[in-house]
């Protein structure tokens, strides 16, 4: 009589094999998960290229010192930060007063240049820049990280300390300035609404041009608000990173003061960023 038995897998094969596909699953998602922050950073990469060619071609073209600035942004409900790449000219809109410790100092007003688009890095991806603004060009400045902000509101002591804008100069030559030559300013700001008024936060405006006295030296610098329009820190060199793989790593609760915050975003991006820098003449960004 012939045997009726089929082959079958034993419980052991059985489990092996599922040993097997699990692994080959994990393997396959942590490459995807590679491959969509490569495609994210690609895409940003590019982006913020072209919109650092456009602001120099405009320099040139408008014989006149031109900004690129970064910008964050809230959507879905403030649980997604954007960055908008601003594009911001100067029309020889400067001011004097006192920087609140005795010296007078001169402040350039620029405003976003009309009928231009607005370029914008979502997908996590953030962009820093040294901190010359007050001389810390050994850390890496990068924006606040408006999630954090919203359900406390603009006052200082919210769910972690505040960040700061950076952006790239552009002379009338197209180089990639820290500085404008002409006016010879100690600060930049951007008058994103182009209502004549510079926010700092909902509570806190000052009218253009400013009164005599101004606040300490280094103020002005954290964006406290979305929309703020504070200082803004330029940069001859940008780093471009993924703020989400970034927070994955990190305890902001840990955070007690701004240093905290910027001592962890440097370490961070020391290691993991692409950097922009420029042609030291021709001011082409160069990646």
């Amino acid at each position: 009589m012939r045997s009726t038995l089929r082959p079958a897998f034993t419980l052991v094969e059985l489990v092996v094999v599922i040993i097997i596909m699990t692994m080959l699953a994990g393997l396959s998602a942590i490459a995807y998960r590679s491959i969509a922050s490569d495609m994210r950073m690609s895409s940003a990469m590019n982006t913020i290229s072209s919109a650092l060619d456009n602001a120099r071609a405009l320099a040139i073209k408008k014989n006149r010192y031109v900004m690129t600035a970064f910008s964050p942004r809230l959507e879905d409900d403030g649980a997604t930060q954007l960055i908008d790449i601003v594009v911001a000219e100067w029309a020889g809109d400067s001011a004097n007063a006192n920087n609140g410790s005795g010296s007078i100092w001169t402040y350039d007003r620029f405003v976003p240049v009309s009928n231009l688009e607005v370029r914008t890095i979502d997908g996590g991806i953030n962009v820093a820049g040294p901190g010359y603004g007050t001389g810390d060009d050994d850390q890496w400045w990068v924006c606040t990280y408006l999630p954090a902000q919203v359900s406390t509101g603009p006052v200082f002591g919210g769910l972690e300390p505040y960040g700061a804008l950076v952006g790239v100069l552009y002379s009338p030559e197209g180089r990639v300035v820290t500085r404008n030559a002409e006016s010879g300013s100690d600060r930049i700001w951007i008058d994103f609404n182009q209502d004549g008024v510079q926010t700092i936060n909902e509570s806190d405006t000052v009218d253009w041009p400013w009164p005599n006295t101004l606040p300490s030296v280094g103020s002005y610098f954290d964006l406290e608000v979305q929309g703020g329009e504070p200082f803004i820190s330029m940069t001859p060199i940008l780093a471009v990173f993924d703020e989400v793989a970034f927070r994955d790593g990190v305890r902001t609760a840990d955070w007690s003061n701004s240093y905290d915050r910027d001592v962890a975003y440097t370490q961070y991006i020391e290691k993991n960023a692409s950097r922009i820098q420029f042609n030291r003449y021709s001011g082409v960004p160069l990646k």
